[in-house]
């Protein structure tokens, strides 16, 4: 591991912080119970799709997380910081915004038959555009799930698909299960629902 590996790059806030999009965001609250190291780590994970706690190389060994958590949990502090891990670059704003992009973020949508993708896209969806695009995304991405699963239960797809694609919800058991994902699965033709199991019946 050479020094840069370690290195966290600082850039100032400009007038349009806050109005930078990434490929997924999560924020890490003052109150939370977790540092923002264990908060970047979920990020990565969500992108990544692979679990926050297995994550290969720890987060520590690329990064000073001392000086990132500082960073977030300083009154004072100013910009955001930024650095590489794998194929995706890791934005921490000082009011605890986290942003990553991903080279090549998985598309749900291309790995669905069409006649799905056209349902959910003429699907009402609630929220801005922003969120309509990324709750439609929640909706494919738990299909693909299922198709490729055959079955789940609720707490399968809140555990798999609502930390990559939150869809501006900040947590998944109302709005998000019961107004987007739930009945978008259900208007889908080749999926069956259980008292407590959803079923891909299709192929």
């Amino acid at each position: 591991m050479t020094a840069n590996e370690r290195d966290l790059t600082t850039a100032e806030t400009g007038s349009d912080e806050n109005d930078l999009e990434y490929d997924h965001e999560v924020r890490h609250s003052a109150n939370a119970d977790v540092s923002p190291t264990v908060t970047v780590a979920t990020a990565l994970g969500a992108v990544l799709e692979e679990s926050p706690m297995e994550l290969s190389p720890p987060i520590e060994t690329v990064v000073d997380t001392d000086e990132l958590c500082a960073h977030v949990e300083a009154e004072d502090a100013d910009g955001r910081l930024t650095f590489e891990y794998r194929a995706c670059t890791v934005h921490v704003h000082a009011d605890g915004r986290i942003g990553v992009d991903a080279e090549d973020r998985p598309d749900p949508s291309r790995s669905v038959p069409d006649r799905i993708r056209r349902l959910v896209d003429d699907r009402y969806i609630p929220g801005t555009g922003r969120e309509q695009t990324e709750r439609r995304k929640a909706i494919l991405s738990a299909y693909r799930f299922l198709r490729e699963r055959g079955s789940a239960r609720r707490s399968d797809f809140i555990g798999t698909v609502y930390p990559r694609y939150p869809g501006g919800y900040d947590i998944p058991h109302g709005g998000w299960w019961e107004t987007v994902v739930k009945p978008g699965l259900g208007a889908c033709p080749d999926v069956a629902k259980g008292s407590t199991m959803w079923y891909y019946v299709g192929d």
